[in-house]
Parts: C-alpha cells; structure tokens; sequence
C-alpha cells in the first residue's frame, strides 16, 4: 500500500522534491566541512551556505506550497503519514518565518568559521581563541531563542529545535530521577571487577591500517552496506545522512588504546542504520529521516552499548583482534571483555562508560541553561567545567581540550542538543527491554546465526521504518506500549553489572 494516496499531498512532495535537493546538499558540505575541507575554505563555506539556507527558506515560504498545506489542512481523509508530512512542514515554516534573513546570514556564517577556530583551539589547547565565537554564538543562540518563542524558559525553544515536545522542566525531571540511581550504580561497582584504574590495553599502540580492518569487520558483521554508506575521518565522529542511499559516517584513529575507534564506529553505524531503514516511500519526503535527536541516539547507544559491549557479540570480536593485533596474543578474552567494560569517571565524555557518560550530560544542561540565561559568562567555563567534573565524577581535566573544548557542538550552534544523549541512552533501555519481550533473552539472540538481522529487522520494523510519522513521545507509546520510563536502562545495567555476571 502507497503511503501518499491523496492527491495534494502528492501536488506538496512534488515541490517538496526540490527542497530536500537542495537540503541534500547543503548536508554534503557540512559532511565535507569536517572532512576534508581546507581550513581556509570555511569563511567561504560559510557564505556559500548563508545564500543556500536563504534560497532554501525562500522555497519554503514560496506562496503555492504554503496555500497547498492550508488546504490539505482542511481535509479529514488524510493517513498517519499524510497528516505527519502536513504537521511538520507547518512546524518548519512557522520556525523559518520567525527567523529573519540577516539573522540566518549571520548565524551560518559564524558557525561555519568557529567549527574550523574550534578545530585548531582544541590541537592547540587555546580556549581565549575560540572565546570571541564561542560568545558570539551565545549571543545569537539567546536571539534565537527569543525569536522563535517560548513558554517558560529560553532553553525551551533550544530544547524544542533538537526533541520536539519535550522542555527545560521535562529534562530537569529526568536527570533530577536518573541522577541519585546512578551515583548508587557508581558505588556498588567501586568494589567490583568491572572498576578499573587502568587497563593494559590501554597503552598498547595499533597500526591506523590494522584498527582500520578491525573496524570494517565489525561493520560487516553489524550489517553495514558500503553501497549505500562510507567510513572516513573526522576530529569527532559524527554520521551524515546525504540522502536515502548515501549515510556517511567517520571515526577517529588515535593510535593507541583502540576501544576509542572501535566503540565511535559502532556508535555512528546505529545512526546511520536508522537512516538505511526507513522505508524508501518516504525519499524525498519530509518523513525521511530519525524522528528526533533523542531517537537517534537510542540507535547509536543501542549499536555502542547493549550490542557492542555485549560479552557474546565481543566474543566474534575478540577473536578477529587477535589475528589482527599482534599485541592481542597477550590478552585472555576475560581481559578484553573487561577493558571495552571499564568502569571509571573519564575526562572525554565520547569514551566514558554506561554509567559515568550521564553526568558528562549532566554538567553541560546545566552549564547550557547558566550561559542562557545570562547567569554564566563564557569566559568562566574552563573553571566552572573543571570544578563540576570534580565535584561529579571526583576528575578535572589539567587541559581545555580535555574538557571545555573536547565537543564541537557549540561550534556548531547546537545548544539544547545534549540533553538527547542521555535521553537516548535511556530509550535504548526500552528497546532491549521490548526486544526481550518480543524475540527472547538477548544473548541467546546473539548467539544465533541470524540474531544481528533479527535485530536490524526488529528495529526497522518498530522504529527505523516510519522515519519522522509519528512524534517521539507517541512513538515511544506505539513501540513499547507505556510511556517513556527510566527504569528499562536502569534494569539492564542492573542486570549486567549485578545480576549476571556479579562481583
């Protein structure tokens, strides 16, 4: 069954078609911005990208496409899929009318430059040269929160661009219930194996060749299709999803202590199987895509942690590092098993564990909000960054590249993303959980030959397939059938830090 069957929603994808072309592009140059771009090229991307964002807003608010949704808003024959592809371009257009040209101009063409500023401030360790961006990004993010509107607090407006339907209240909720079980998870495990100062396999060097093939077996073994998708490199891995059937996605290569690679290019695959999955009637829609910031990292964090981190999957994977490393020969499977499974507050919040990553989230909502709503200066974050990371997790970082600096999401603009993370994370905990319901113990998955493919399938058909249909709060009550809950997280750490496998 076509999902488009009324004849004005086609007569809208038809002009829509253009819009997602150029959106194509657009994502193809910020792909290449952290790619391969040359570092004088970003003030001129950035202008480039101004004019292209301009047209695309223009195209948007072009007078036949906006007498088109009105219309079709009055119909009552229109499907879940029709009526999504109505709700969001409404959203969009009322978002991009309240946002003046000069005002986009700006904002791209300051971002564009301080991504490439930040790039050399975080190698250099020189948090004063990234300060004038970093102020002025503020700045315009305040603006923008004032233009676009909000009901109790600035950050809603942030919190609402990244996760739509959630707020500033909802997050402090969720991290305020989250915060007090996971400082009880840090304590219990303080006195178990899992606990560790320092793991060998920590300093042994690697070949960036020999990392390379160990990543590519694990992509292969995941389900990655290097017809529809490519690996490269990045200062911070990240997925780009180009269009249906090019999703890019890099990592990084350090040399030394290879979980860091290996964890990152798992991590970015969940993302980009999310975009893979969706169903191909929705190409070239507005439905193309993860429904929300929040849900694609369930996927990542799903793929990084209750797969990737999984005792029977590293097991398939232990034995390829073996042939692979000569260092390997050293080390017992229970070995490798526990160093991709440290427990242990970590500076960088991208190579923190299960348990410790949240308060990373933590500590950056609250600086978010404090920089907002004016309480916080930017040039205090270097000492407020380092006295929190104390205070939280007993670690501050002696370097700002190892802590104020070590994320490009400011750089980019993008406050009121990181909440997301540890949200996500959390949702994972309702897919295992769901999983296990549905299919049987999650192990036992594992060990059967099809049981990667039982997963994909299972998360294309609840989740991936539907693209942007249905909202993350609706969505969440179709898949799992009860509202979001912290507790299915909660019990799969439970489970295997306690339960299963014990002190």
């Amino acid at each position: 069954m076509t999902k488009f069957e009324s004849q004005i929603i086609l007569d809208i994808l038809d002009k829509y078609q253009t819009i997602s072309s150029l959106g194509s592009l657009v994502s193809l140059a910020d792909w290449d911005l952290n790619t391969y771009l040359p570092p004088k090229g970003a003030e001129d991307r950035g202008f480039i990208l101004s004019k292209v964002n301009i047209l695309l807003k223009k195209l948007i608010l072009d007078g036949d496409l906006v007498s088109l949704i009105e219309k079709a808003e009055k119909s009552e024959q229109l499907n879940d899929y029709e009526r999504a592809v109505i709700r969001i371009l409404n959203r969009e257009i009322n978002m991009i009318k309240k946002i003046p040209d000069d005002f986009l101009e700006e904002w791209n063409r300051t971002v564009n430059q301080a991504q490439m500023v930040w790039r050399e401030a975080k190698e250099n360790d020189d948090f004063n040269t990234f300060l004038p961006y970093l102020e002025k990004i503020i700045n315009l993010t305040r603006k923008r929160a004032d233009l676009l509107g909000y009901d109790n607090h600035p950050y809603d407006a942030l919190i609402d661009i990244f996760e739509e339907g959630w707020n500033t209240a909802d997050f402090d909720s969720f991290f305020f219930r989250i915060k007090n079980s996971l400082l009880e998870f840090l304590e219990k495990i303080k006195s178990s194996k899992f606990f560790v100062e320092k793991h060998p396999l920590e300093n042994e060097k690697y070949r960036q060749a020999d990392m390379e093939k160990l990543n590519y077996f694990v992509l292969e073994l995941l389900g990655f299709d290097p017809s529809r998708s490519r690996l490269d490199i990045a200062p911070h891995p990240f997925e780009n999803a180009i269009s249906y059937n090019d999703v890019r996605i890099t990592t990084w290569y350090h040399q030394q202590d290879f979980r860091k690679s290996l964890t990152a290019t798992i991590h970015e695959f969940g993302h980009a199987l999310y975009e893979l999955q969706v169903d191909p009637d929705l190409k070239f829609t507005p439905l193309q895509g993860g429904v929300s910031y929040a849900f694609h990292e369930s996927q990542s964090r799903f793929w990084e942690n209750i797969v990737g981190r999984n005792k029977v999957f590293l097991e398939r994977v232990y034995d390829e590092a073996r042939k692979i490393f000569p260092f390997m020969k050293k080390y017992s499977f229970e070995s490798f098993f526990g160093y991709l499974n440290m427990i242990r507050p970590e500076l960088i919040r991208v190579e923190s564990d299960e348990i410790t990553y949240h308060f990373h989230i933590i500590l950056r909502f609250e600086l978010e909000k404090a920089l907002i709503e004016g309480k916080l200066k930017a040039s205090q974050l270097p000492d407020i960054w380092r006295a929190k990371m104390k205070e939280y997790l007993g670690i501050e970082p002696q370097a700002d590249s190892d802590g104020v600096l070590q994320d490009i999401h400011w750089s980019m603009g993008a406050i009121g993303y990181f909440p997301t993370y540890s949200l996500g994370s959390f949702l994972s905990g309702l897919w295992w959980s769901k999983i296990e319901r549905d299919i049987g113990n999650f192990d036992d998955i594992l060990k059967s030959n099809d049981g990667l493919k039982f997963i994909r399938d299972w998360l294309k058909d609840n989740i991936h397939q539907y693209g942007k249909t249905y909202l993350s709060k609706d969505l969440i009550l179709k898949v799992y059938g009860q509202n979001f809950s912290s507790y299915p997280f909660l019990d799969y750490l439970k489970l295997k830090y306690f339960d299963t496998i014990g002190n």
